[in-house]
């Protein structure tokens, strides 16, 4: 296969990888195939020796594979992204400047073109539909085998109309009933305090059972702050906690 039919086929495989948004699994046998043909270039950009097939089809895949981490590397060292869409871009900026490199060596030594790529790429394709495979079978084994279980936590978190807040809130005279999020999981029941601070000062504190392996809403009354000034509101239920920030109803202005 001629250098020019392979970079064209390479295009068109990067592009529909770049704009398809079919599923994983149909566009993987597209992804190799980008891939095997890029190795081709690479190895048709350093080296224009014949080789036995086995050797080449190796060096292919190999070449193939480490373009990715190499653009990755790359990409990240520039501020881009990592993103399908600029990866198969990145790639295929990399064909282009391989094929730029391979024309210019068969122009200026006349080198044969490679009758067994076609076949090479019959074998290449056969072995990644062979390490699908057994990549699969691995991970359901995996899957299968027993596993640490994971750190128990207990968390809290503002909910309903408070998970919304992106900025202070103002209370009024009469207070405000907060809602949170307690979950918990991996830990045996348990009873912590509740607290809620206004500033530096404790308003309020209440012992709240705590269920393993459960989520609950649960309002918290925060009492209006002294005045208009902005002051840090944290609710906390033992270690961990959650933080607001919240203002009075009064007309003093700080």
């Amino acid at each position: 296969m001629t250098t020019p039919r392979i970079l064209a086929a390479t295009y068109v495989a990067l592009a529909v990888l770049a704009f398809a948004d079919g599923p994983a699994w149909a566009l993987t046998p597209l992804c190799l195939g980008a891939l095997v043909a890029l190795g081709e270039l690479w190895l048709r950009a350093l080296t224009g020796e014949a080789m036995p097939t086995v050797t080449r089809i190796g060096l292919a895949i190999a070449a193939g594979l480490v373009s990715l981490p190499f653009l990755a590397i790359t990409l990240h060292a520039t501020g881009i992204l990592i993103r399908p869409r600029t990866v198969a871009i990145g790639l295929a900026v990399l064909a282009t400047v391989l094929g730029v490199v391979v024309l210019l060596r068969e122009r200026a030594h006349g080198a044969p073109v490679d009758a067994r790529l076609p076949r090479t790429v019959a074998v290449v394709a056969a072995s990644g539909a062979l390490t699908l495979a057994v990549g699969f079978v691995a991970l359901s084994a995996y899957d299968r085998l027993p596993h640490p279980p994971l750190p128990g936590y207990t968390s809290l978190a503002l909910n309903g109309w408070a998970g919304d807040l992106r900025g202070p809130v103002t209370i009024p005279a009469r207070g405000v009933h907060v809602p949170v999020r307690v979950s918990s999981a991996g830990l045996p029941a348990a009873t912590q305090p509740l607290r809620v601070r206004v500033g530096a000062r404790l308003v309020s504190g209440r012992p709240l059972a705590v269920t393993p392996d459960t989520t609950r809403s649960v309002d918290v009354f925060v009492p209006a702050p002294p005045d208009n000034c902005l002051h840090r509101v944290e609710i906390s239920l033992g270690a961990t906690s959650t933080v607001f920030y919240a203002q009075g109803p009064g007309r003093h202005r700080c």
